[in-house]
């Protein structure tokens, strides 16, 4: 599932360049409207704030995490405290 997510990524910026090679037109000189550029510009920032809050906001920053441990013959779960 890694290696999907990075090739996803590593392709993201030519998947881009298609797109707005299909909107341009393929003419050159002709460029996609200023409102297209401004949406897809806030839908970056949109998503970047996401990802930052979201990395924040799960953060393990307190917690302390006591791993499984062997208690007479048994696996006894870890916890997060």
């Amino acid at each position: 599932m890694g290696v999907l997510i990075e090739l996803f990524f590593f392709a993201l910026p030519f998947l881009a360049y298609l797109v707005w090679w299909r909107v341009a037109g393929r003419k050159p000189g002709h460029e996609p409207s200023r409102r297209l550029v401004m949406l897809a510009a806030i839908g970056v920032a949109c998503g970047v704030a996401a990802a930052v809050y979201y990395g924040l906001e799960r953060s393990l920053e307190g917690d302390t995490y006591v791993p499984a441990r062997m208690e007479r013959g048994g696996i006894v779960r870890g916890t997060s405290r």
